[in-house]
Formats: structure tokens, C-alpha cells, sequence
């Protein structure tokens, strides 16, 4: 008798474990849906004269956080803001995708003391997904499966995608979009908070030699190397932060300053002679909210060589349509000159954007109605993102490739 129950027993708690993992598989797919939302949802209405002009640019997204979820990235849905369809249909010719690999409860609650860290959402996520044990517990582990999902999306497609990591790649990408412009898009790999390397900073040229070109000392929670802007102290550079900068200095990599606090930006700013970006965000100027740009931080960037890329959601923007995006680009032009501003959208960031990736027409009109002229509008939507790549990224020659 006792056999049989304990045989039930074992049953029923291998169906609550089938049935556990069956509601987090569905409930991961549902919450990315829903966390990744428009405010104006397509199929948007282009201008054709607009659409001609929109699609002689060269169009660049310094921020998409898209690889962090294995989606049909070469299928049309209506799942998040990017796909392939989507993206030829935005007219984009390069994205940089973020991996991210940890992040707090407290950044869904919005905390008005900060984020704590604690809480791993993206832990959760690995499981959910049904993604390797090892994924479970380690943030280095999340972050490399995140990096060989994407690399091996560009290896396998490589006519539809382009891996950029030294300045020849970029080149040799202009050169294909000026044949036939469109058919291939490139992707420049970056890292959302150094907490990945888990305090071993000899991983740093692991990553470097899997394709990362940018990293973000911090994201929405102070860490190891520094504070956050969304932290709780908001400190400075640690002593190890100023031991990763020298050596993301010594390796190549772009410093982000995204979700940097105060602090952080300054201390960045005082130790790094290559330009930096702020990746993806708003500035407090437009919108005073401590996510954002401070402003006496416009003209430290300015003076670095860097670029302030705008981001497509609400918050950031204190504002909710295409407009709303252009009076940020305006504002940083005005401040700091329009060579310093580009777009840097956080599609599928767990953010509500204006648009998804098939209305960037929509911003090109918006820009042309707020006055800017085509060099202007060109420089904005991507070439002097692209200016800067090519200024930063390591060369073949120099590695002896």
C-alpha cells in the first residue's frame, strides 16, 4: 500500500514539475511580448518621397536588445519591436545588440530608492527557456550562450548578416549597401554591465575575442566597477572599474556610458581619451529623470569626441511619439553640436517604443519637418555612429590578420 501511494506521490510531483515548466516556458514567451510593445503599432504610412530619401541613408541603431530572447529573427511577427522583415522595412544597415545578463525585481517596481541588486530576472528567464544548467547560475555562462546564439544567427546567414568587429568589416558593409543597399545588415556585439565577467576581469579578452566592441561598466544596479545611474549610491569607479577601463583601453572596446550615475560618467570621462557613447537614454534637460544624461555631462562628451544617442521610449522622452524623439536629437544638437547626436532606439529592451523597427521613416519625416537638413538628417540616423566605429575599432593590419 505504501508503495502505491509513494508511487502517486511521485507521479503528481513529476506532473507540478512538467506543468512548472511547461506555465514558465509560456509565461517567458508572453512576458517578452508584452514588455516589448509599441505606442503607435504598424503598418505605418511612408511618404514615397520620404521613403526615397529615408532609404538613401545610411541607418545605424547603437542599442537593440533583441538577442537576449532566442526568437523566428528571420520571420515577420508581431512578437517585440525587431526582426529581420522589420528591420530591411526600417531601412536599417547596422544595429548593435546588447547582451544583458542580470537583472534586479526592483527594475520592474521602478523603486524610488533605487535598484538593489537581487532578484534575477534574466536567471529565470535561462530556465524558462529551457537553456543549459550552468545558464541557471552564472552570469558569465548567460552571457556567452547570448553570444553564441547571435553569432551563429550572422555565421549561418551571413548574405542577410555581418559580423563588424574591425574597422575593414564596416568598410567593407558601406561597400555592400552601396551595390545593393539593404541586403545585408551589420551587428556590432556590446555587453550591458561588467557584472558578467562575475569579478574576473581576465575574461574581458574572452569576450573581445568572441566579437564584443562595447560594454557598459554598469546596468540597472551599482556593481563591482561602479555605480549605476538607477543604483542605490550611485558611486564612482571602483578600483576595479579603473582597472577594466585600462583594459578595455589596451583591448579596443567602446566604453557605454548608459546607466552610468553622475559619478561614473565623470570619473569615465577623466581616464578615457577615446570617445565614448551614451548608448541608448534621454537627457535630464528634456526629460529630469536619473536614467538620463546630466546635463553638465553634454559638454565633457562633446569635448571627448563621444555621441549621445537618443532612445525611442516614453520615459526617457517624457513623451510619447515620434516628435518626442526629434525634440531630444534637437536639444543635444543645439547644446553640443548635431556631429554628437545619433539613435540608439532599446528595441526589445522591456520597453514601449513610438515605433517598432519598421517605422524608422516615421523619425527621418519628423526630422525634415523640425528643420534639419539632409547632411544633418545623414549624420543623425547613422554616419556619425559610423565615424566613430571606424575611429575605435581595432584594424586587421594593426592585429596582424
Amino acid at each position: 500500500m505504501m508503495k502505491k501511494i509513494i508511487k502517486v506521490l511521485l507521479i503528481v510531483f513529476l506532473l507540478l514539475i512538467a506543468l512548472l515548466v511547461i506555465s514558465m516556458v509560456y509565461m517567458s514567451r508572453n512576458v517578452y511580448q508584452i514588455s516589448n510593445t509599441v505606442v503607435d503599432p504598424p503598418p505605418y504610412e511612408i511618404d514615397p518621397a520620404l521613403n526615397e530619401f529615408h532609404r538613401s541613408l545610411f541607418v545605424a541603431d547603437m542599442h537593440a536588445d533583441t538577442f537576449n530572447f532566442e526568437t523566428d529573427f528571420f520571420t515577420q511577427t508581431d512578437i517585440g519591436q525587431v526582426d529581420l522583415p522589420r528591420v530591411r522595412e526600417g531601412g536599417l544597415s547596422l544595429m548593435t545588440f546588447a547582451i544583458a545578463t542580470e537583472i534586479p525585481f526592483s527594475q520592474m517596481r521602478k523603486s524610488p530608492a533605487g535598484n538593489s541588486r537581487g532578484g534575477k530576472l534574466v536567471a529565470m528567464g535561462a530556465i524558462a527557456q529551457l537553456e543549459p544548467v550552468k545558464n541557471w547560475f552564472s552570469r558569465y555562462e548567460r552571457g556567452l550562450y547570448s553570444l553564441g546564439y547571435a553569432r551563429k544567427l550572422i555565421e549561418d546567414n551571413p548574405q542577410q548578416l555581418m559580423l563588424i568587429t574591425y574597422r575593414e568589416d564596416l568598410e567593407e558593409l558601406r561597400a555592400k549597401n552601396r551595390q545593393n543597399p539593404g541586403s545585408t545588415m551589420g551587428v556590432v556585439l556590446s555587453i550591458e554591465g561588467s557584472h558578467i565577467m562575475e569579478g574576473d576581469l581576465t575574461r574581458l579578452a574572452d569576450l573581445h575575442e568572441r566579437g564584443i566592441r562595447m560594454l557598459s561598466l554598469t546596468h540597472a544596479f551599482d556593481n563591482e566597477a561602479g555605480g549605476s545611474s538607477e543604483g542605490v549610491e550611485k558611486s564612482g569607479l571602483t578600483e576595479y572599474g579603473e582597472s577594466m577601463l585600462a583594459q578595455m583601453r589596451d583591448l579596443g572596446i567602446i566604453v557605454d556610458i548608459a546607466h552610468s550615475s553622475p559619478a561614473l560618467i565623470n570619473d569615465i570621462l577623466d581616464r578615457v581619451d577615446s570617445p565614448v557613447v551614451y548608448s541608448h537614454g534621454g537627457v535630464q534637460g528634456m526629460c529630469d529623470i536619473d536614467r538620463n544624461l546630466p546635463e553638465d555631462s553634454l559638454e565633457r562628451i562633446r569635448d571627448n569626441g563621444g555621441l549621445i544617442a537618443i532612445g525611442f521610449w516614453p520615459r526617457v522622452l517624457c513623451g510619447e511619439n515620434v516628435d518626442s524623439i526629434t525634440a531630444s536629437i534637437r536639444y543635444v544638437a543645439s547644446r553640443i553640436g548635431v556631429e554628437h547626436v545619433a539613435i540608439g532606439s532599446d528595441f526589445d529592451g522591456g520597453v514601449t517604443t513610438v515605433f517598432d523597427a519598421s517605422g524608422l521613416p516615421l523619425l527621418t519625416g519628423s526630422l525634415q519637418r523640425a528643420g534639419f537638413s539632409e547632411a544633418e538628417i545623414r549624420m543623425i540616423m547613422g554616419e556619425n555612429y559610423v565615424n566613430l566605429l571606424l575611429a575605435t575599432l581595432p584594424s586587421r593590419l594593426s592585429d596582424g590578420m
